[in-house]
């Protein structure tokens, strides 16, 4: 059975501007915690169908994962599919939706996620960890905010 979470941000920002930063591949080194590099697979523009590896270090170790973006509709949706069997950990399909919604004079930012895949047992020992995982998750949008906010600030 899959893991299921949601996670919410609140921007001070517009969701065409929170969109283009959290697409641009570039800028990923500039917000992103634990960042080490990132290659671009199918060019420059992120939409459907785009494609990157992205190494960051987690747990005193290099971690490389290969994300595709299943679905893009700018200013408002992205999604993003991570097949494990192609990075670091090996296993599972990990899916990612963004949701960028108005509110206000900002965005509020949904990202919904699903890791399937691990098998049972990785599954149920995943339950126990899903909050550290929500939390690091979090961390990366928080990052992401603080970011476009100083740099709109500036």
């Amino acid at each position: 059975m899959p893991l299921l979470f949601t996670i919410e941000e609140r921007f001070d920002a517009s969701p065409e501007d929170v969109f283009r930063l959290a697409t641009d591949i570039d800028a990923f080194g500039d917000w992103m915690p634990n960042f080490v590099r990132v290659e671009k697979l199918t060019g420059a523009v992120v939409g459907k169908g785009a494609m990157w590896r992205e190494t960051r270090k987690m747990f005193g170790k290099e971690s490389t994962e290969l994300f595709e973006v299943t679905a893009a509709e700018p200013g408002r949706r992205l999604d993003l599919f991570v097949d494990g069997q192609k990075g670091t950990t090996g296993r599972g399909a990990y899916r990612f939706r963004y949701v960028f919604e108005p509110e206000g004079a900002g965005t509020l930012l949904k990202m919904e996620g699903e890791i399937a895949g691990m098998g049972w047992f990785m599954e149920t020992l995943g339950r126990l960890f899903i909050g550290s995982f929500k939390k690091a998750v979090h961390g990366d949008l928080k990052a992401m905010k603080t970011h476009l906010e100083r740099r709109r600030a500036s």
